[in-house]
């Protein structure tokens, strides 16, 4: 995304997430009267006790993968809101991006607003997988790679609200990968980069 005339990027994004959580109480209540009234019966019923349930535990390094998924999204969803107002300002961008991540959107966004272009759409990020992780460092880091889709994601005259003239590619979806580090106990995006050459 180095140029806002490179290959790739003039296209879109929608992360769309489903959690879906089921819970289905059981309860039984049952009383027997008779017309003896026998309270030895009652007494000697037998009483159904649940065992007591042990909560899951989540391997360490599992969970920190998964918090780095999870930053990773938060990252991709924060980035087209920058570029669809030519701000950082106003955006939760800072959270997630830092060193050469956040130097270049900011590089763009002015780049953007220079030119009086903003980015409409989304782009569709698929696949994040961890291909990577070094957890015991001081500072640890995870290596990630996902499919990007930009064919969504497009640069727009901010006057007239038409696609700019930029150049552009028949490919739209390739390879990303980043690198995140794990700043203060949050995951942020320090650098990416994309592999045009490796479909998706």
């Amino acid at each position: 995304m180095a140029q806002l005339d490179r290959p790739g990027w003039n296209s879109g994004r929608a992360i769309s997430a489903l959690l879906l959580a089921v819970c289905v109480p059981l309860t039984a209540a049952c009383t027997a009267s008779s017309d003896s009234g026998n309270e030895k019966d009652k007494a000697t019923s037998p009483t159904a006790t649940a065992a007591p349930s042990k909560p899951a535990t989540l391997d360490p390094t599992e969970a920190a993968k998964a918090e780095a998924l999870t930053a990773y999204k938060a990252y991709w969803t924060e980035l087209p809101k920058a570029y669809a107002v030519t701000a950082i300002e106003g955006t939760d961008l800072k959270k997630y991006a830092a060193a050469d991540a956040l130097n270049k959107a900011t590089e763009e966004i002015a780049n953007l607003k220079t030119n009086g272009r903003v980015m409409t759409g989304e782009p569709v990020v698929s696949n994040s997988t961890v291909t990577g992780a070094e957890l015991e460092k001081k500072t640890p880091n995870v290596s990630i790679s996902a499919c990007l889709d930009v064919s969504k994601w497009k640069i727009t005259d901010k006057k007239t609200g038409k696609p700019a003239s930029v150049t552009t590619s028949p490919v739209n979806k390739y390879v990303i990968t980043s690198l995140m580090e794990r700043w203060n106990g949050s995951w942020m995006v320090l650098k990416y980069e994309l592999h045009a050459d490796q479909r998706c």
